[in-house]
């Protein structure tokens, strides 16, 4: 079964126009249904649907408010509700897509080197 968090989202939503054009069975969450920052709900969600895919689209996107006003909700969502998915994901032997910008990952790093900060400067100095 495919699980897609962030349904309602402009990402899950074209997710879901997709797999509905391709008669893909998969269950739809969004905040309402699975709040990826409460752990134990993201647990109840994985052991009813029992995902084979996870599509994990739930994101806090307003990238200007990320790192003023909204920094802790962000934050809340984007690292700890991800860490929450994923590790639900591999419990349940889910395999996990999470899908990034270009803002975030802009590919001209080699495979495997997204997570080096080569440019950015010591934040110390």
């Amino acid at each position: 079964m495919i699980l897609v968090t962030g349904a309602n989202g402009q990402l899950g939503t074209e997710l879901r126009y997709l797999l509905d054009e391709r008669n893909e069975d998969y269950v739809a969450v969004d905040v309402a249904e699975m709040d990826i920052t409460d752990a134990d709900k993201v647990e109840e969600v994985f052991s009813q649907v029992k995902p084979t895919l996870v599509y994990h689209c739930a994101a806090y996107t307003a990238v200007d408010a990320a790192e003023d006003e909204g920094k802790e909700l962000n934050y809340a969502i984007n690292v700890i509700g991800t860490e929450n998915v994923a590790k639900a994901a591999a419990k349940y032997g889910a395999t996990l897509v999470y899908i990034s910008t270009d803002y975030v990952f802009d590919g001209e790093k080699p495979v495997g080197q997204e997570w080096l900060e080569t440019d950015t400067p010591d934040p110390k100095t």
